[in-house]
């Protein structure tokens, strides 16, 4: 969802590997993702 935010909604983003197996194996799997508030309102705002 944040790489669809900072494409602007386009198609055409790339979705960062985050390593899951990794983190889950650990029992590191974050439950929430952190999303930069201001990305938030760039993206309220284009589409108002």
């Amino acid at each position: 969802m944040i790489s669809i935010l900072k494409a602007r909604g386009s198609n055409k983003y790339k979705v960062p590997h985050m390593k899951k197996h990794r983190l889950e194996r650990q029992n590191c799997l974050p439950r929430q993702l952190d999303v930069d508030p201001a990305l938030i309102g760039e993206a309220i705002a284009q589409y108002q």
